[in-house]
């Protein structure tokens, strides 16, 4: 296969990242509320993924682009694939405000049968 097709096709030509500013309610280390459901986690088997935004949030979008369940690989520079979900919120309860997230959509799960 030609490096160029492996780069084009490759997973990491994916990643981006989005940066958010908390509400201000709640207090804390960093701010209020990211506005987010966390879902996944090492606990459940599974990458932290976004979930959905939560009804009401005040926590602004400043740039890039956020969708459900999108994959969460870092938080502000520190890698957060393979940590439970109290741990990935305790890693943003700590950041300061702008919070930037690297994310890459999820791929498709393949139906077939592998034999």
């Amino acid at each position: 296969m030609s490096k160029s097709l492996k780069k084009k096709n490759h997973w990491t030509n994916k990643v981006h990242e989005a940066v958010i500013t908390r509400s201000r309610e709640g207090g804390g280390g960093g701010g209020g509320e990211l506005g987010w459901e966390l879902k996944g986690g090492a606990e459940n088997g599974q990458f932290p993924h976004l979930g959905e935004l939560k009804p009401g949030s005040r926590a602004a979008l400043q740039s890039g682009k956020l969708a459900p369940d999108e994959l969460l690989l870092e938080v502000n520079d520190m890698p957060v694939a393979g940590l439970t979900t109290r741990d990935v919120l305790a890693v943003i309860k700590h950041c300061k405000d702008p919070v930037r997230f690297k994310c890459v959509r999820q791929g498709e799960r393949t139906t077939q049968c592998i034999s």
